[in-house]
């Protein structure tokens, strides 16, 4: 068509009115990008008309496929789904619809230089050399937004395989497995950002259990826990670029909970806990090392996708940075939980909601100023009647009983005749609560 354009108007003058309309025309035509639109996947099927494989074949970059309208699973049967053109894939939620891979191919594979987006799905029991559930190759630009990627397996990168740019956002992989990288493998070239989310549970043969960067690697407001490894890192392995900040890490049952070696560089943007001494690295504003963070089992605590809860007394609430502004405005929950609550943010993925769950011990009766109930001796009344008639007169310690009800209970809190103020051992109340020691870490 530009062949013809260039052929019929010529590098030179238009000669006519017509002609000059004609080449405004053609012209126009080869300048209007294609209209983006929404292609709708209607069944769960593997391939054929309405299925996500038929969607991802029908559209043209700059589309959106769209599952929001559908439930249950999509056992791919065929292969796995290769994603040839930039497009936008909206799942109707992580709890609500998943890609299986059957356990016998990869989920997703991009292809080189697309920027694709995913959200609302889980991806899962995918199986392959390079990214279990995912492999994102290189110059490509892939989102993973409100998804869980669990049960996945793979040589290198359980959940993915990233040569490209990488961002995970609200999303939780777990229970992914690996020789290296159960959750992410980051290789060399690789730029992976990881916000508001959760790797839990995932393991590895040989090192990283969680994530194992060779590239550049950020990690923010996240909860990295229960990961394991053979030896090395079972949550963070670093061995090029890592930032991190505002992060758990808690170890797991193997594997310190993060490592770099020499030749990495690790920045802790501060206000991190890890549960071990965090290898010597997380020396930011705000670190806490050798400290246990308290978290709940990861479950369904609300939102799409599963979190580890901070249990009262957590010493990740409100000990984020305090200079924080969002966003992000939510935590990995979403809409409906905020990120700052009760005025500073928590350390992790999960922000405790409303009043602060912060133990404080119930309001002491401290002051003991109301008379003991056995501060009253009225029995010592029926001394008084006794019907020998000289035991009025003598200075006996009645007297002194019947004016002191209400006056200084120190002296008449014992119910003996005794006037020593020794036999008061209740004075010093012991009901007082205590608040429960926290519990500290147990070495590892």
């Amino acid at each position: 068509m530009v062949a013809i354009l260039v052929h019929f108007c010529g590098t030179g003058r238009v000669r006519n009115i017509k002609s000059a309309t004609i080449c405004l025309t053609l012209a126009c035509v080869l300048t209007i990008p294609a209209r983006a639109t929404t292609v709708i996947v209607s069944n769960t099927n593997d391939n054929g008309p309405g299925s996500l494989r038929q969607a991802l074949a029908d559209a043209n970059d700059g589309d959106t496929i769209d599952a929001m309208g559908i439930s249950g699973v999509i056992t791919l049967t065929t292969g796995q789904l290769l994603v040839d053109k930039s497009v936008t894939i909206n799942g109707a939620g992580a709890g609500v619809l998943a890609v299986d891979g059957n356990t016998t191919s990869r989920v997703f594979q991009t292809a080189t230089g697309e920027t694709v987006s995913i959200s609302g799905l889980t991806i899962r029991n995918g199986q392959g050399g390079e990214g279990g559930a995912i492999l994102n190759a290189d110059t490509a630009t892939l989102t993973i937004i409100n998804s869980t990627l669990n049960g996945n397996t793979a040589g290198f990168g359980g959940g993915v395989f990233n040569s490209g740019t990488l961002t995970i956002i609200n999303s939780t992989f777990s229970s992914n497995m690996a020789s290296e990288g159960g959750g992410i493998y980051n290789s060399g070239g690789g730029v992976l950002t990881i916000s508001n989310s959760t790797f839990s549970g995932n393991a590895v043969s040989e090192t990283g259990g969680g994530i194992f960067n060779i590239g550049t690697l950020q990690v923010a407001n996240s909860t990295v826990s229960d990961n394991s490894a053979a030896f090395l890192a079972g949550g963070v392995l670093n061995f090029n670029n890592l930032e991190i900040g505002n992060t758990i890490l808690n170890r797991g049952a193997s594997g310190v909970s993060i490592y770099s070696n020499g030749d990495g560089l690790v920045t802790s943007l501060g206000y991190n806990i890890s549960s071990d001494d965090g290898s010597g690295i997380l020396t930011g504003p705000g670190d806490q090392i050798n400290t246990d963070p308290m978290l709940g089992p990861l479950q369904d605590n609300g939102g799409s996708t599963f979190t580890h809860a901070l249990l009262p007394g957590s010493p990740a609430i409100n000990a984020g940075d305090p200079a924080f502004t969002p966003p992000p405005f939510f935590d990995q929950r979403g809409l409906g939980f905020d990120r700052i609550v009760n005025g500073r943010l928590d350390i992790g993925s999960f922000e405790v909601q409303g009043p602060t769950l912060t133990p404080t011990p119930t309001p002491t009766a401290t002051p003991a100023t109301t008379p003991s109930p056995t501060a009253t001796p009225s029995p010592t009344a029926s001394a008084t009647a006794t019907p020998t008639p000289t035991a009025t007169p003598s200075p006996s310690p009645t007297p002194g009983l019947t004016p002191t009800p209400t006056s200084t209970p120190t002296a008449t809190v014992t119910p003996s005749a005794t006037p020593t103020p020794t036999a008061t051992p209740r004075s010093t109340p012991t009901s007082r609560p205590r608040p429960a020691p926290r519990p500290r870490p147990t070495p590892r």
